[in-house]
């Protein structure tokens, strides 16, 4: 299993200009911007109990549905998002077709949640474990969770394109790294440099209109989704590199 680093970055950056790109950060910064603006809180901090020294709980939940439902519909349609953006850019002309939209989605949504989950779980660990273990606890944990990434980083495109599960597609990521650790740990880091670049220039642009009502929400949005998207994209074409996708 090999891929050029060089040219899977090429390839993101070209792709990530073109419509079917454009058309899910848009739809990924358009739902963002929708939840933001739903009514009320689930929690917030209680007035001068924090730092105040006394007893009380510094946060108090208000019981407001609105915006957990809020956030788990753009966790849900960021995940679909990813799915689909995987899927149309594996190939190398990054055709929209139908059974990109429709094919086992429930199936593929679930799986890559799990994914979330998984990596979620381990940074609230990396929480417990840096307070516990202090500097030492947190370089283990630091770690072991960039290892975790490197592993993980190709299950979402076996879970999108080859219908994998969790466990299958993490066996098989797994395989990939075991025999290019090399190539994917400078792809990792490559992407962690460009995604810093586009972040940087998006927020300069943005910083122009933070202060617009509905626009600076909207275009903050866009750059925050910058970022996954071209992670998604360079995933679907680190995959159409691979030479075979058996483990």
């Amino acid at each position: 299993m090999a891929f050029s680093v060089l040219t899977v970055l090429r390839q993101s950056l070209r792709r990530l200009a073109t419509g079917p790109a454009l058309l899910v950060l848009l739809g990924l910064a358009l739902v963002q911007t929708i939840a933001r603006f739903v009514p009320g809180q689930f929690a917030r901090p209680t007035p001068g109990v924090i730092g105040a020294g006394g007893g009380g709980s510094p946060v108090v939940f208000t019981g407001n549905p609105l915006p957990i439902l809020a956030g788990l519909v753009v966790a849900l349609v960021g995940v679909y998002l990813a799915l689909v953006t995987i899927r149309v850019f594996a190939g190398q002309w990054g055709i929209v077709e139908r059974e990109h939209l429709t094919h086992r989605v429930g199936f593929g949504v679930a799986n890559l949640l799990g994914i979330s989950i998984v990596l979620a779980v381990a940074a609230v660990i990396g929480v417990f474990v840096t307070v516990l273990g202090g500097l030492v606890g947190a370089v283990v944990w630091l770690v072991a969770f960039l290892v975790l990434v490197a592993v993980s980083f190709f299950t979402p495109a076996f879970i999108a394109i080859e219908d994998d599960n969790v466990l299958t597609a993490f066996k098989k990521s797994f395989g990939v790294l075991r025999r290019s650790p090399v190539r994917v740990a400078a792809l990792l880091v490559a992407l962690v440099v460009v995604n810093a670049i586009l972040q940087a220039v998006g927020s300069a642009v943005a910083g122009a209109v933070a202060s617009v009502p509905v626009v600076g929400p909207f275009v903050l949005a866009l750059v925050s989704g910058l970022g996954s998207v071209f992670l998604w994209v360079a995933i679907a074409r680190a995959y159409d590199h691979l030479e075979t996708t058996a483990v």
